[in-house]
């Protein structure tokens, strides 16, 4: 993470016009807790572009910390209004909710999430918390039931692991995304083998996080 900040802190230095550098600076300082620091060099970035989503979002995480839950979600809501199918920004909009104990409107957030993926464990979890608050058990037990059906089984890779690690073919295909050797059917048929990219793409959904979905 330090290295990190230091690189995006050298695009700020060389380009301080550069809202994408003080962004990636900012991020950086998120994940690292340093909410104060985060906070000025995402007002840099916003100052140099108000609308833009990505900054929107990680200056929305700060205010999650510091309590500032109302301010937060209307940040939020605004990264909505340009991504309105982006999972993780109605999962953070359905916390900031659940932590104002406003569990109707979470509820409608992390509901939201599961439309565009059904098995994401973070609205499932949520969704379990949500209902637990509101007093309805049942609703509360479904989804954690969900939960725990779609979340990792670490012994179950621990299991598999010396398998696939004697079978990087068949671990290959176990990956979300992955490649696969090809040769060309036509006349050359001497070409060098070519790589092709799959992936389950209709998972995947542009973000202001930076991450594919």
């Amino acid at each position: 993470m330090r290295a990190a900040e230091q690189a995006f802190s050298e695009i700020t230095k060389m380009a301080p016009d550069n809202f994408d550098g003080w962004t990636n600076v900012g991020r950086v300082r998120v994940q690292e807790g340093d909410t104060q620091g985060a906070r000025e060099v995402l007002l840099k970035a916003l100052a140099l572009q108000p609308g833009l989503a990505r900054a929107n979002f990680f200056y929305a995480r700060v205010l999650k910390e510091e309590g500032k839950f109302d301010e937060a979600a209307r940040t939020l809501q605004a990264v909505l209004a340009q991504y309105p199918k982006d999972r993780v920004v109605h999962n953070e909009l359905g916390r900031v909710l659940f932590l104002e104990k406003k569990y109707a409107e979470a509820v409608r957030e992390f509901e939201q999430t599961l439309a565009i993926d059904p098995e994401d464990l973070q609205a499932n979890y949520n969704l379990m918390l949500c209902y637990t608050g509101m007093g309805d058990e049942k609703r509360a037990d479904e989804h954690k039931e969900r939960y725990l059906r779609f979340k990792a089984d670490e012994a179950a890779q621990a299991l598999t692991g010396a398998y696939r690690q004697s079978h990087p073919e068949d671990n290959n295909e176990r990956q979300a995304i992955h490649e696969h050797l090809s040769i060309s059917l036509g006349p050359e048929r001497s070409a060098k083998p070519t790589r092709a990219k799959t992936a389950e793409s209709a998972k995947w959904t542009k973000s202001p996080t930076g991450a594919g979905r």
